[in-house]
């Protein structure tokens, strides 16, 4: 067998890197809007569990077959917690405008602070429910708040991830070019874990 086979070792590898960093691009560049983060994370995460993960299908089909499959149920979600964050976001602002001003009340931007992080835990139960399973989004919208409760451990896994890939691209930003693939690739396993828990 020679190196450079297409079936070969090396080829497998240099593909599966290559369709690392095509998702992540397409994840980016469909994020970019803002208010379609969360369905662009809806299809990173399917075409991980179904591409990368289990070698279905190509990264580009796979990805926007996700986005056209689940756009109904995920972008309105995407878009209400893209504003949330906003609203947060300008919440800590102030807080920390007053906090320079000598005003204790500003500390109160931690608090808005952990609001993020749960409400970031909470979406990614929900976008992953939506990538993977068929049902309405009134259900999906309780059983993502119901999970992330009942599972602590998965949900600390979730934020222990998402935090290491924000560092890790804080201190390489090229790594912004696999990182958001590769944290979902590592939350994946708690995730399925979790719902297969409540698979009939």
């Amino acid at each position: 067998m020679k190196l450079f086979d297409y079936d070969g070792p090396l080829m497998s590898v240099i593909r599966k890197l290559w369709s690392i960093v095509l998702t992540d691009i397409l994840f980016l560049i469909c994020s970019v809007p803002v208010i379609t983060a969360g369905l662009s994370f809806t299809a990173l995460y399917d075409t991980v569990g179904k591409h990368l993960r289990d070698n279905r299908g190509y990264a580009v089909q796979t990805f926007f077959g996700s986005i056209k499959e689940n756009w109904r149920k995920a972008l309105p979600v995407s878009a209400a917690a893209a504003a949330v964050f906003v609203i947060f976001e300008a919440d800590i602002y102030v807080l920390k405008l007053f906090l320079a001003n000598g005003r204790t009340i500003g500390n109160l931007y931690v608090l808005f602070r952990v609001f993020e992080v749960l409400l970031l835990i909470y979406c990614v139960f929900v976008f992953a429910q939506i990538a993977r399973y068929e049902n309405s989004l009134k259900q999906i919208l309780k059983n993502a708040l119901i999970l992330s409760v009942r599972h602590p451990g998965a949900s600390l896994t979730v934020c222990l991830i998402t935090a290491f890939c924000a560092a890790v691209i804080f201190v390489m930003p090229v790594s912004v070019l696999f990182m958001p693939v590769v944290s979902t690739w590592l939350m994946t396993p708690s995730l399925d874990k979790v719902f297969s828990r409540y698979q009939s």
